[in-house]
């Protein structure tokens, strides 16, 4: 069967099996990730708990991204990625024994996001170039689309599934099955690890990079030599929406207060919007994977963060559920697609001996920089509006954006004129 161009990846068979367990990982991710938010919130109803929540989780990224990208650049990257998935199994055993021990307190879901950051600090660098070492060059902005694709498909059914243990008052559940899908995934790699068209695939990408790799790529300095001008203001400007505009998704719990009264309602109406946000997502990766057979990847970002922009003005002026739901999935989409198209950049324009590196940086913005400023906006939403908050944030993203624009008209200008 003939496949569009969008999705010809699939028929690479290792390539679908990895889907398969990500998919299924990051199912049970999300699932935890919404219930440690919830306990946290219902524990505390402070908005400075979950930004601590959200530091917790995401700021240890930066940390450790730095020796990540080192560690991916120089391991057999599907034997890294099958023991951190092993490795990942730590966190929901210790919220399932705390709960059996009615052990549970804030200290303890810090704890428990902590040690979870750390693991995604060398997991996230891993997995990206994971996808795009199994499949041929041509294909990588193709697979690294659909990978985002199942990432956020599994984000919108991980928190609809635990919406439902949350009012089955069945907790253990969600840590159960997040402990059953790093270990699914974990013999996925392994299966894939022993193939022998990937071995000699990473011999032969080891053999390539060993001397440029260790010796010219062996400090950071090389990853901002690698970076072009367009790569770092891109850079510069999806830091800015993960610093601004992400950080919303980690305080949704006091979002959902704002526009419905009652425990209840709040926690269904925390379910849906964080189902709207991967369901945005997912639309947002439809329609990257079919623009990106169409257009610039670098033009894309460009359009889809002045999207951003707007649905993030139009989810602030929300006031009733439906539309905070509906703005909500477009600020979501348009920030997913923003930032596919910017891996997509780097995945295929940087050097592969220092791509482990940069996509670490990459990490450490995507994850770390949201964890910076949910601290920040929790802390401010002590005494004002989370809406002005987000409202004012938004003045730099704009700056960065028209920064961005005249650079590249300046640089057609001259093209033009050459």
């Amino acid at each position: 069967m003939h496949l569009p161009k969008a999705a010809a990846p699939l028929a690479n068979a290792r390539l679908r099996a990895y889907l398969a367990g990500n998919a299924a990982s990051a199912v049970g991710t999300w699932a935890q990730r919404v219930v440690l938010l919830w306990l946290a919130w219902e524990m505390t109803q402070s908005s400075f708990m979950l930004g601590l929540m959200a530091m917790a989780d995401l700021l240890p990224s930066m940390v450790v991204a730095p020796f990540a990208g080192t560690l991916v650049d120089r391991q057999d990257k599907i034997r890294l990625a099958l023991w951190l998935q092993l490795l990942s199994i730590a966190p929901p055993c210790i919220m399932l024994i705390a709960i059996m021990a009615e052990l549970v307190s804030p200290t303890m879901l810090l704890i428990v996001a902590g040690l979870t950051g750390i693991l995604n600090g060398f997991d996230h660098p891993t997995r990206m170039v994971v996808v795009g070492s199994i499949v041929p060059k041509e294909d990588v902005p193709g697979a690294i689309t659909i990978n985002s694709m199942v990432f956020n498909l599994a984000r919108m059914l991980g928190p609809a599934a635990a919406g439902m243990a949350l009012t089955l008052e069945a907790l253990w559940s969600v840590f159960l099955f997040n402990t059953i899908s790093y270990l699914l995934f974990a013999l996925i790699l392994a299966r894939l690890s022993q193939s022998e068209n990937t071995n000699q695939r990473l011999g032969s990408e080891g053999l390539e990079g060993s001397t440029e790799g260790k010796l010219s790529h062996s400090t950071w300095s090389a990853v901002i030599h690698a970076l072009t001008g367009h790569h770092k203001l891109l850079l510069l400007f999806f830091a800015l929406l993960a610093l601004c505009y992400r950080p919303i998704f980690e305080l949704l719990p006091a979002f959902a207060g704002q526009v419905v009264i009652g425990e209840a309602a709040r926690a269904k109406a925390f379910s849906l919007m964080t189902s709207a946000q991967g369901l945005g997502a997912i639309g947002g990766g439809l329609m990257t994977s079919f623009l990106l057979t169409k257009g610039s990847p670098l033009s894309l970002a460009i359009g889809f963060g002045l999207s951003a922009i707007l649905a993030c003005g139009l989810f602030l002026i929300s006031h009733v559920l439906w539309a905070g739901l509906l703005t909500l999935a477009c600020l979501s989409g348009a920030i997913l697609a923003n930032g596919v198209c910017t891996q997509v950049v780097l995945q295929t324009q940087v050097s592969e001996s220092v791509r482990g590196k940069v996509l670490s940086l990459y990490t450490m913005i995507f994850r770390g920089l949201p964890a910076m400023g949910a601290m920040a906006a929790g802390l401010i939403a002590e005494n004002t509006s989370n809406r002005v908050i987000f409202g004012l944030s938004s003045l730099p993203i704009v700056a960065m954006l028209l920064v961005l624009l005249v650079a590249l008209n300046k640089d057609r200008k001259k093209l033009s004129d050459s």
